[in-house]
């Protein structure tokens, strides 16, 4: 979940001669195809899930697992698999299976992380998180962690988080839009406005990025502004029933509190 709120994967930039290498080792693969029987299950398993099928998927990610040839990568794929289902417990097993192979897998213990989050377990899922996002080192990493510091109500941390992730993805409104929610939750103004108002600016903000902005405003008493100019494409309804919900979480009496508050709102 982004603060959607927001969060998308980054598209890393490469040197030519990297794609150029790139393409040649993924052609090679492919040619190839799998080499052993849990990775063959795996593909079959990929296969499936795009059908939709996801409960066929998850059986086959399990047999996959369970092969003496399987690869941490094989229980990376079951949680996935158990995180797009909504079984949370069960994929903090399987990832918590691929780290026993392979303790500094940076997937695994994002995966974990996230896991443990939405099974309640707030402290030990950021531990997760915090360890995860430099190994991994992508944008969409960051953004994990620092939607789980905003929603624990570590606001400054969180800023500093979702900065690390706009240096891998400079000028990304995903990011922005978070980074100003968080400033916002304690009352931020200086580091909140700015984004928003180039949000707003932005030709490619999109409706989702837009009520964020609302919000925002809201969260910071300023929703008038938003009144006398609201985002185009948001309905004065949907601008009401936003700027209501900020004001409900603006009420209350610390930053932890509108932080929790925030996170029933959009969970």
């Amino acid at each position: 979940m982004r603060l959607h709120v927001v969060f998308l994967p980054v598209v890393a930039m490469l040197a030519v001669t990297g794609c150029q290498t790139t393409k040649t080792d993924t052609e090679q693969a492919k040619a190839q195809g799998p080499s052993s029987q849990s990775e063959r299950l795996i593909k079959l398993a990929d296969d499936i899930h795009a059908q939709g099928d996801s409960g066929t998927a998850i059986a086959l990610y399990q047999r996959a697992a369970a092969m003496p040839d399987a690869k941490p990568s094989a229980f990376v794929k079951a949680g996935e698999a158990y995180m797009r289902a909504g079984y949370p417990a069960e994929a903090a097993k399987a990832y918590q299976a691929a780290l026993a192979k392979a303790p500094n897998d940076g997937g695994a213990m994002l995966g974990l992380g996230s896991a443990m989050m939405e099974t309640g377990d707030i402290d030990a899922g950021m531990r997760a998180l915090a360890q995860a996002a430099p190994l991994v080192n992508t944008s969409s990493a960051y953004i994990r962690l620092g939607v789980a510091q905003t929603f624990a109500g570590q606001t400054g941390e969180a800023q500093t988080t979702f900065a690390q992730a706009l240096k891998l993805a400079p000028g990304d409104l995903d990011v922005e839009s978070n980074m100003a929610l968080a400033a916002a939750l304690e009352g931020n103004s200086a580091t909140a406005l700015p984004l928003v108002q180039k949000i707003s600016a932005a030709p490619n903000a999109q409706l989702h990025h837009k009520r964020n902005v609302v919000v925002v405003y809201g969260l910071l008493g300023q929703a008038d502004q938003v009144r006398a100019s609201p985002p185009t494409g948001l309905a004065t309804k949907e601008v009401n029933t936003l700027l209501a919900r900020a004001r409900t979480i603006r009420s209350k009496g610390s930053t932890q509190a509108r932080a929790k508050a925030l996170g029933s709102i959009l969970g």
